[in-house]
């Protein structure tokens, strides 16, 4: 009987524990009427204003981009730029960098 009980308790317990869903944690506000998530995020260790961040805008991840908080400019991967004012994630972004 014990040994029943024990086996019932650990298959319990190893279905809890494959059944539980991962959770991703998002940074996410409410911009110019837009949601803008920060998917990841990560502070340049040379340069400290710039941060290397995936964003998502209303539920549309972006691609990669570097954002550069003191000329207020995002660099895409393929070498694009864009100013702050055309993308509501620039800003956000930089909310996080303390002058």
């Amino acid at each position: 009987m014990l040994q029943s009980l024990v086996k019932l308790w650990c298959l319990v317990l190893v279905w809890w524990l494959v059944s539980t869903i991962p959770v991703r944690a998002e940074f996410c506000r409410q911009v110019d009427s837009h949601r803008v998530c920060i998917l990841s995020i990560k502070r340049s260790a040379k340069n400290y204003w710039q941060y290397q961040a995936v964003v998502s805008t209303d539920g549309v991840e972006q691609p990669f981009a570097n954002y550069d908080c003191r000329e207020r400019l995002i660099t895409e991967p393929d070498g694009n730029m864009a100013a702050f004012r055309t993308r509501p994630a620039g800003a956000f972004v930089c909310s996080l960098y303390r002058r």
